[in-house]
């Protein structure tokens, strides 16, 4: 049987190189990731990003070599989900799967 690890989010290059950024300008250590949720519910949620350490109701991923954190509560509503960034004046975009 062939086993094979589905990534439920993606992000585009210019979020890669922004979160890259951020984890190197704050010196954020190893251990950190980067956190990919919602926050609301219903009709009135909305995504959620930031960087935090795992807990034990996280699933953990690795996107373009970034850890990922998405609390298993969570997880179908972010599958499918692409992170783009904005540099003039959105930045992080949410670009759910249609």
């Amino acid at each position: 049987m062939i086993t094979q690890e589905i990534v439920p989010i993606s992000f585009t290059q210019s979020a890669q190189e922004q979160i890259r950024a951020i984890i190197e300008d704050k010196k954020l250590p190893e251990f950190y990731g980067l956190r990919v949720g919602l926050k609301g519910a219903a009709c009135g949620a909305s995504f959620l990003l930031g960087f935090d350490t795992k807990t034990d109701h996280d699933d953990q991923f690795t996107v373009a070599d970034i850890p990922v954190y998405v609390d298993r509560r969570h997880l179908m509503y972010v599958i499918g989900l692409t992170i783009d960034f904005d540099a003039e004046g959105e930045g992080f975009v949410f670009q759910p799967k249609a």
